[in-house]
């Protein structure tokens, strides 16, 4: 089948051909992603030998799916030098903090990805915080970031306070002196690098001297720190070209920047600011309800449908529940409504904001969290077999792995990207075996009984596949909780999987299901309608991101309280609204 040629909008073609930098806010469905292809095209066609285009972005869910797009297209060579595909953070790494090593040391740089969770305990029996509660330069505690791990400072004395201060910055200094460094103190040192004059000008002209334009795409991800070093890419004179729609910034807890967004586009001359419209993905209702998810102050009306489904009608869909919890009804609901309007289960994902709300609606096993080694093990069989994804699929083998290397002993004191790191391992060197005893471990009711005869089982089998030789059994290591009841399930092969919000960022799906919960609906719809309170402006956003990754069909489990409203509210942008008490 031929593809349907590419007629840009107005819109779309100024920003296609906008030579140097610029600023553009691009709506949900907008067509984002064709205009950095065909932007690519355009470069692509008139780059001399030897330079590039540097691609970044936040996620690597987003970074995949524009690196997909581009193969496809045959626009990014193979090798990808001297072009670079790649996250944000890989590319401050890269090229702002490993080739020049660390300050006054002689060991090279590695970057360990679970630093910030690293644990902070001052003394025995104190509560733990992740290090990334504490300021990577100064070491002073982030008293927000505390107080959601249950760390109130105004709570707590000043010496107290002081204990865990200094145990962080001694944790860093110790990490430093191995060349350890997470994400948080690679940025504080690639700043501190361009804030060094002579150092940043000899940066930016090998940058310039290899890219000719640096595209950071989803920059609503970004958090104030990657704001600075962006304005240091462009202001070099390289250009760079900042795509977002700061309605989706939805990164709150790493620092999000809406309101800084809104200021660093008025850094931008006039005509290097861009507005993209227009929906090529979703259908009209679906566009007016995904309007009705913005502030009040920049809600505007809806964007236009203009894409394959501009003539769809169907209305959006409230499942109202009871109770107070997330009940599995949901995902039945949504599986028949799927069914009669003949799109696969595969396709259409139960959206939520944790996965524990996700798994619930969808009747999937439940997530804990739990440090006890016999649950983490289900956890991760469970979450391999129910991924919606390869992204979710890779988490769960991570996470196997990672137990897997405890049960043998190896880790030690060590965190799990720190060994990996220290010990030079490949990914492809173990994949495949985490992968043979993930389906060994599938829960099977015919085949186990029930958790204890799974239990059984998973013993045998990792006793057998496993290297233990620190004198403890297998028995030992995997104890049996009760917990373990609630974690298994047999995954069927049409079933709906759920998936996070932030894990959806960029895809979009021809069915949706929306959860929201008793806990925030009713705050969330207070700040719609008045703007406050305030501290539900991020929840908004992420309703937002959630229902404008839908085509054909948007539905919303909302609690029995506040289905009411929510129509009501959906209404008022002009979208066509159906109830469902389930």
């Amino acid at each position: 089948m031929t593809p349907k040629p590419f007629t840009p909008t107005e819109e779309q073609r100024a920003v296609i051909g906008l030579d140097g930098s610029a600023f553009v806010d691009a709506c949900p469905g907008a067509g984002k992603t064709r205009i950095l292809i065909e932007r690519a095209r355009k470069l692509f066609g008139a780059l001399g030998h030897g330079r590039g285009i540097a691609f970044l972005s936040f996620t690597h869910a987003a970074v995949f799916e524009l690196e997909t797009r581009l193969s496809q297209e045959r626009l990014l060579p193979a090798p990808v030098f001297p072009n670079f595909i790649g996250t944000f953070d890989s590319f401050v790494w890269q090229f702002l903090v490993a080739p020049f090593g660390l300050p006054g040391a002689t060991v090279r740089p590695r970057l360990i990805a679970d630093m910030a969770g690293l644990s902070v305990e001052p003394f025995d029996g104190a509560q733990s915080l992740p290090l990334s509660c504490f300021c990577p330069e100064t070491g002073a505690i982030y008293p927000a970031e505390a107080k959601s791990k249950g760390f109130d400072v105004t709570q707590k004395s000043d010496h107290q306070v002081q204990a865990y201060q200094t145990t962080a910055r001694r944790i860093r200094e110790n990490l430093l002196a191995r060349g350890h460094l997470g994400f948080d103190e690679a940025r504080s040192l690639a700043l501190q690098r361009i804030s060094n004059a002579e150092a940043a000008q000899r940066i930016a002209l090998a940058l310039k001297g290899r890219f000719c334009e640096v595209i950071v795409d989803e920059a609503q991800d970004c958090n104030p720190d990657d704001l600075r070093i962006i304005t240091w890419l462009r202001d070099s004179g390289l250009p760079t070209k900042v795509v977002c729609d700061p309605n989706q910034a939805i990164y709150e807890f790493r620092g999000g920047v809406t309101d800084h967004l809104y200021s660093f586009a008025e850094t931008f001359p006039a005509e290097q600011r861009k507005k993209v419209s227009g929906n090529f993905r979703s259908s009209p209702d679906i566009c007016k309800a995904v309007s009705g998810f913005r502030p009040i102050a920049v809600r505007g009306d809806s964007d236009q449908a203009l894409g394959a489904h501009k003539e769809h009608a169907a209305p959006v869909e409230i499942l109202a529940y009871g109770g107070t919890s997330v009940p599995p009804l949901i995902g039945e609901t949504f599986s028949a409504i799927l069914r009669d309007a003949h799109i696969h289960p595969s396709s259409a994902p139960i959206v939520a904001s944790t996965k524990a709300s996700g798994a619930a609606a969808s009747g999937q096993p439940k997530v804990t969290g739990s440090a006890h080694r016999t649950l983490r093990l289900a956890e991760a069989v469970s979450e391999f077999h129910f991924a919606a994804g390869y992204i979710e699929m890779r988490k769960a083998m991570d996470s196997a792995h990672e137990l897997f290397l405890s049960l043998e002993g190896k880790l030690g004191g060590a965190s799990y990207h720190q060994y990996v790191a220290d010990n030079g391992i490949d990914p492809v060197s173990w994949r495949s075996q985490v992968i043979a005893v993930m389906r060994m471990l599938r829960f099977s009711p015919d085949v186990h009984g029930d958790a204890r005869g799974w239990h059984r089982a998973a013993k045998e089998v990792l006793g057998r596949e496993l290297c233990i030789d620190d004198g403890q059994s297998i028995s030992q290591k995997l104890s049996w909780n009760a917990g373990l009841e609630g974690l298994l399930a047999d995954a069927p092969a049409d079933t709906v999987f759920a998936r996070t919000i932030h894990s959806v960022k960029g895809m979009q799906f021809p069915a949706v299901c929306v959860v929201t919960t008793s806990r925030t609906l009713g705050g969330i719809l207070d700040f719609l309608l008045t703007g406050e309170p305030a501290e539900q402006a991020e929840n908004a956003r992420k309703l937002y991101v959630a229902a404008s990754r839908a085509e054909k069909l948007l539905v919303i489990a909302a609690p029995r309280s506040q289905a009411t409203r929510l129509k009501a509210h959906l209404e008022e942008q002009g979208a066509l609204v159906n109830v469902r008490e389930i």
